[in-house]
């Protein structure tokens, strides 16, 4: 009997069929152009719906990150998570960090009114609410952006002096695994080309928090700061 295919490989299918998105490859990452926004956007929130029930990043995953932010800050009061689905990632990131400061997630499907501390938001887009508030910004879904620059230099915006941005880096996020619904793939090393190009002086890399060893999700972590 032959295996049906899974819900991720489902919801890539129809997002392909959907798209007409056009595969572009560069230097150490692929990046799916899209017809237009809207299409983009539809494909976005059909994968969401199709997904809603699954869960990529593991609590022990954020739980290392918010260990990594407390032993760097004295004090933390306001964070952000982008393309969070289900908000688990800003509910674990609240559990796990000391102080309890404000963590909301960010979702472009309308789904996000179903799940606490979620707010409807392409996190392409720059929010004049959080800009120059955040200690820090997490996200393992990057790789849904089909403008990384305009999508980084959004989300350094909202960071304060000193601010960390936390970025995934998995297997799933490699060019390989590019497609039509994650349209955006880079080698670790482009990652980081990238965020050096668009943010420029305006920040550093400040270091790679390597979990490539860990049970469940195996990761290494992007950590850049703002610093001007």
């Amino acid at each position: 009997m032959d295996k049906k295919p899974g819900i991720f490989k489902l919801a890539i299918k129809a997002a392909e069929e959907q798209s007409n998105a056009k595969r572009v490859e560069g230097d150490g990452f692929v990046v799916h152009e899209f017809p237009d926004y809207e299409t983009y956007r539809n494909v976005q929130i059909a994968g969401n719906k199709a997904k809603l029930k699954k869960q990529f990043v593991k609590e022990s995953h954020v739980e290392a990150l918010a260990d990594y932010l407390n032993g760097t800050f004295d004090q933390m009061s306001f964070g952000l998570c982008h393309g969070t689905r289900r908000g688990s990632e800003q509910a674990w990131f609240r559990k796990h960090l000391n102080g309890s400061p404000d963590v909301i997630g960010t979702e472009i499907s309308d789904t996000a009114d179903q799940f606490p501390d979620t707010v409807r938001w392409d996190f392409h887009d720059e929010n004049p609410d959080w800009d120059a508030r955040a200690d820090f910004v997490y996200s393992n879904s990057w790789d849904h952006a089909i403008e990384p620059a305009r999508a980084f230099s959004a989300w350094h915006k909202s960071l304060k002096i000193g601010g960390l941005m936390l970025l995934d880096h998995t297997r799933g996020h490699s060019p390989d695994s590019a497609n039509a619904l994650d349209p955006f793939g880079a080698t670790l090393p482009a990652l980081c080309d990238l965020l050096k190009e668009t943010l420029g002086d305006a920040g550093e890399l400040a270091g790679i928090i390597d979990r490539s060893d860990a049970k469940g999700y195996k990761a290494r972590v992007v950590a850049w700061r703002r610093i001007r």
